[in-house]
């Protein structure tokens, strides 16, 4: 059995905590193949879940503290953050005898490296580090410069189990466009609520459900926003909520008009629930939703195309039910015990390189 140690920025909710600590839980569901030892930055309200499933958890952010963590006698050391491999990597690099695995996810970097083909040069250099990288997708994995034994694509993980046995959107269904993200300006929510607004006149039950935590300035603006449009009551903030089943059973589309995303866990659990989808075209939301099979794509910005594809899915109840189950089909590819199974290979085989002697 081999030690690991999982080096992440935080315990917030949301983004690659939330992704891995679904990992955790698929490890914990098999048979014990290493121990998991995670270091962490600062907490966040996934502590509790974190304690359940790893062996170990260390919260610090002093820098004598964190190397010391990170120099224990580890056979991998794999860092989740480009932040965290910045402070850590070259301790690890020089003084221990731990494989390294970086994980390059959809952290700002890479969404912009993405979306904007802007090229952070420091991430080769904590790649060229390592002994191994492992990447959310193909598209990110294809904007980095290494060769193919160094690398591995996962998928992002989604905790989609418990979604796939909600019921299917049906024609009594409310007329509810429910998003699921943190509220801030990047996620363009106002975009949202002033296509529903302007919906009411065609359909006047819509409305509109944001779940998700407060960056304590957005909230303010959308409930100000929904008011100067006549919303009132048909804009809902509930925020944050460990459990979105309920809010997704209770909606008919799932909609996200975000200006900057990688693969949002949020999409992946609406479409397991089986609703249709209206994504923004940026980060890999084409490599996960197919324009008009599982939902609808429109471009980041564009209130009118947002407006006319819900217009779609809420007065087309047929349609909507069949892109639901659309989207419940494909999306299993997703599910956190294959992409777990996948970093498992990957870790295992970076440390049996490694201890043989074997260059990558």
């Amino acid at each position: 059995m081999i030690r690991v140690l999982h080096v992440i920025e935080s315990l917030a909710a949301g983004g690659i905590e939330t992704t891995f600590l679904n990992m955790l839980r698929a490890w914990r569901q098999d048979e014990p193949w290493a121990e998991h030892h995670v270091l962490a930055f600062a907490g966040g309200p996934l502590e509790a879940p974190y304690w359940e499933h790893a062996d170990s958890l260390t919260i610090t952010a002093s820098q004598d503290e964190l190397e010391r963590a990170v120099l224990a006698p580890y056979d991998v050391v794999y860092f989740l953050f480009e932040r965290c491999a910045f402070r850590l990597l070259p301790a690890v690099a020089a003084h221990s005898r731990a494989a390294i695995v970086y994980g390059k996810g959809y952290d700002m970097g890479g969404m912009f490296r993405l979306n904007d083909g802007l090229a952070w040069q420091p991430d080769e250099s904590l790649m060229w580090g390592s002994d191994r990288t492992t990447f959310t997708t193909d598209d990110l994995s294809g904007g980095f410069d290494l060769p193919d034994s160094r690398r591995d694509v996962l998928g992002k993980a989604a905790s989609i189990a418990p979604f796939l046995e909600m019921a299917e959107v049906y024609p009594f269904t409310a007329n509810r466009v429910v998003c699921v993200a943190n509220l801030h300006a990047r996620k363009r929510l106002g975009d949202l609520v002033t296509a529903v607004a302007r919906l009411r006149t065609e359909i006047p039950d819509v409305c509109v459900r944001f779940v998700g935590a407060d960056d304590g300035h957005e909230a303010a603006k959308l409930m100000g926003l929904a008011r100067e449009l006549g919303m009132e009551g048909a804009c809902e903030l509930v925020g944050r909520r460990a459990d979105v089943a309920a809010d997704l059973q209770a909606s008919r589309v799932f909609a996200l008009p975000s200006a900057c995303e990688g693969v949002p866990t949020a999409m992946l659990e609406a479409m397991a629930a089986a609703r249709p989808v209206v994504m923004t075209d940026v980060g890999h939301i084409r490599g996960a939703v197919q324009d008009g099979v599982e939902g609808f794509i429109v471009p980041a910005g564009d209130v009118d195309a947002l407006t006319a594809r819900l217009r779609t899915l809420l007065t087309d109840p047929k349609l909507a039910a069949t892109m639901g189950r659309a989207a419940r089909s494909r999306v299993h590819v997703h599910d956190a015990r294959l992409v777990a199974a996948r970093l498992r290979k990957a870790l295992e085989q970076t440390v049996e390189r490694v201890a043989s002697g074997v260059a990558a």
